[in-house]
């Protein structure tokens, strides 16, 4: 993974760590997992 130098996670490797956590995670989880995915969609 790729840090950028404001702090957070390069977008690419953002969306990809979001899509692995979707495959794993509960349903409950998935709600903010599906907003955090539609943010790193957004910045693409």
């Amino acid at each position: 993974m790729k840090w950028e130098n404001n702090g957070e996670l390069a977008q690419r490797d953002l969306s990809e760590l979001v899509r692995r956590l979707l495959d794993v995670e509960s349903t409950n989880h998935s709600d903010e997992l599906s907003r955090l995915g539609t943010k790193c969609n957004d910045q693409d």
